[in-house]
């Protein structure tokens, strides 16, 4: 799709411009709510994000451009901002994500990866590869919850399956400061990388520069990932470092870009930085630039084979039993052909309404300047490898898990953003060269996402977040030593059982399925209280939810573990919406 226009003359209006940007906005809108109609609301959390949130961003973005377009006239001047204030700008990312996650996030991490990364970070901020277990806890991980923790057949020790990369960050950074702080400065990093590449690929236009920045800071999917504890922000920032080096082409760069891509394959999964880096040895290979392609590829090759064994290293810290045979659910391969086994029906409506929510949570014109720029691959190599790495995760991840989750935008593409936007820029330079009026809509539509767009992404977070906030403080609040939690209590009630490495936390948070005898046990000899919920505790998420899933399951849980709780010795609390 080429969305371009002759020159016009000053005055004039621009009916084809306006007719194709108003219709693919509108037409985004329309195919968001028939989507969501579709599946359903609460089909799985993708499909409840689209219908809670991003067709009322889509069509938020259809009305802004078409105020935007309003006695639209060329711009004459381009968009230029000095280096200073670009490197403010930047900046700024810093309080901006890090109020963000406080305000936006209350300080609270509701999704397992966010979850995985702090319990990570505070072990490898102790000095430890993984956290020892009490022995009385040894035989009831399942129960603390063990969903995406390495896994062990008499395990001694707990850590999460992740690669370590991303948590040791956040570990770094809480040193010396909150490590909070670790997203918000790593997307701030990333704004200065993707700045210095689009220097490097258009050296003699500094709008260019401007422009992929503005790109950058006025995507909320950015924005709001900064806040947060995902790894994404860093994939972002690590593969954009990495081309700014690549880019470079001197030897010193090269090895450098290498050292940065031993640190990028080892945030948290492997897959996302050589998804990144594929069209750009395929350009090298179409160069014929034999040397520099062997260069990479041994490095990738002994980078891949060391974070490709990580697994079974830390499995040896973990294993009580026979730590030199780990089982065979411990390596990558074994966990890709787990999720390539548990596909769901729903790949072709989940991708749909992944592409949809991507689009609500960028900058209003990125989309089109990305269609723009891919008219530009015939003629430029290194469009074609920003393209192609910016599809590619869409491809793959179609195939290995179209179900995201949890997330702003669509997380599975953060990491090729950078390429995403310099593309797009691509396709600005071609675009203002033949209509001077994409400038002042590139500056309207931007003004309008950060008057209208973000505080809407910022209202929407907040109510998500604030909700299982609300009810994990309710939690805290009801000064038990254990609290009983039913994975299907409310919708995603399950992650409200996060505890600490350590198990210092009160009380211990607990899988309602996975109490047995011996658990009991553990529990009642000393007398314990144990806080089990009804069904008005979880007020917060079932109003966030509009009533989609009421259960009742906690309430008859009362009814029917309750008393064997107190025959056992504990002192059950029953909490109901009140406490």
């Amino acid at each position: 799709m080429e969305l371009e226009t002759d020159r016009q003359e000053d005055g004039a209006t621009n009916r084809p411009l306006a007719t194709r940007l108003i219709g693919l906005t509108l037409l985004l809108y329309i195919a968001a709510a028939a989507l969501s109609a579709h599946i359903g609301r609460f089909a799985d959390f993708t499909a409840w994000f689209l219908y809670a949130e991003d067709r009322w961003l889509l069509l938020a973005q259809t009305a802004i451009l078409a105020a935007a377009l309003i006695g639209l006239t060329p711009g004459r001047r381009a968009i230029l901002l000095s280096r200073r204030t670009c490197l403010a700008l930047a900046l700024g990312a810093i309080p901006a994500c890090y109020l963000g996650h406080y305000w936006a996030l209350c300080g609270y991490a509701v999704s397992r990866d966010e979850q995985l990364a702090i319990f990570d970070s505070v072990i490898f901020g102790r000095g430890l590869l993984a956290q020892p277990l009490a022995v009385a806890w040894q035989n009831h991980i399942a129960a603390l919850n063990s969903l995406f923790l390495l896994p062990a057949s008499h395990p001694i020790g707990w850590v999460s399956a992740y690669l370590p990369i991303n948590a040791a960050l956040r570990a770094l950074v809480g040193q010396l400061l909150d490590p909070a702080l670790a997203n918000p400065l790593l997307t701030a990093l990333g704004g200065v990388a993707l700045w210095k590449c689009a220097r490097r690929l258009w050296p003699d236009d500094a709008e260019a520069a401007t422009v992929a920045l503005l790109l950058y800071l006025g995507s909320g999917q950015v924005l709001f990932a900064g806040m947060s504890a995902y790894a994404m922000p860093a994939h972002l920032t690590f593969n954009l470092l990495w081309l700014w080096l690549f880019l470079i082409d001197r030897r010193w760069s090269d090895v450098a870009a290498l050292a940065v891509a031993g640190l990028a394959v080892g945030l948290h999964q492997p897959l996302f930085h050589p998804l990144f880096v594929a069209p750009f040895m395929a350009l090298l290979l179409s160069r014929r630039n034999w040397g520099r392609l062997a260069f990479f590829i041994l490095g990738y090759a002994m980078i891949c084979a060391f974070w490709f064994a990580w697994p079974h290293w830390i499995y040896a810290t973990i294993e009580g039993g026979n730590p030199t045979a780990p089982p065979v659910d411990t390596d990558f391969w074994a966990r890709l052909r787990a999720v390539l086994a548990n596909q769901g029906g729903q790949r072709w409506t989940d991708m749909s309404a992944n592409l949809l929510r991507c689009v609500a949570w960028q900058p209003l014109l990125l989309l089109p300047l990305f269609a723009a720029g891919v008219v530009r691959v015939r003629r430029n190599p290194i469009a074609l490898a920003l393209v192609a790495t910016s599809i590619l995760p869409v491809i793959v991840m179609a195939i290995l898990l179209p179900d995201q989750g949890q997330g702003f935008g669509y997380r599975y593409v953060h990491p090729a953003l950078g390429a995403a936007i310099l593309a797009a820029v691509f396709g600005w330079r071609h675009l203002v060269e033949r209509d001077a009026r994409w400038r002042p809509l590139a500056i309207r539509t931007l003004i309008g996402g950060a008057l209208l767009l973000l505080p809407a992404q910022y209202l929407m977070t907040r109510d998500y977040y604030a909700a299982f906030a609300r009810t994990d403080a309710r939690i805290v609040a009801s000064r038990t030593d254990y609290f009983i939690i039913g994975n299907d209590d409310a919708p995603s009630s399950g992650a409200l059982v996060i505890n600490r490495a350590d198990l210092t936390n009160r009380p211990l948070r607990l899988f309602a399925d996975k109490i047995d005898p011996d658990l009991i046990h553990l529990m009642c000899d000393a007398h314990g209280r144990v806080g089990m919920p009804t069904s008005a505790f979880y007020a917060p998420i079932n109003r966030y939810f509009r009533g989609t899933i009421i259960s009742r399951s906690s309430d008859r849980r009362i009814a029917a573990l309750g008393p064997q709780l107190t025959s056992a010795g504990c002192r059950v609390v029953v909490v109901g919406g009140g406490t």
